[in-house]
């Protein structure tokens, strides 16, 4: 987020353009790791794990596109905080679903 406030027009030239399908290709590989990463310390499939981080990219990206263009002006510690409930509630949802026969 520090990144879209400092550096707006780059953030809008990295993050708010059209992709081709060979960018999302390679973005895809690229985030395997992190996949990887997100199922081993949630406990959940790669394909529950690609969702979540999904879901806390779009958030990310939300927050950060709503400061590039001045439609926020949050501190870093409201961001934190933005985050972290986003987190937990992305957790606690997912662990609700897994807990009834849901997202695995």
């Amino acid at each position: 987020m520090t990144f879209a406030k400092t550096e707006p027009h780059l953030f809008s030239m990295l993050f708010m353009c059209d992709q081709s399908r060979e960018q999302r290709e390679r973005m895809e590989r690229q985030l395997q790791p992190i996949i990887e990463l997100i199922a081993r310390q949630l406990g959940m499939s790669a394909d529950t794990a690609t969702a979540f981080h999904m879901h806390m990219w779009i958030h990310v990206h939300g927050i950060a596109s709503m400061i590039v263009t001045h439609y926020l002006d949050w501190d870093e510690q409201h961001i934190v905080d933005a985050l972290s409930v986003e987190f937990h509630a992305l957790s606690a949802s997912i662990a609700n679903q897994q807990g009834s026969g849901g997202v695995q």
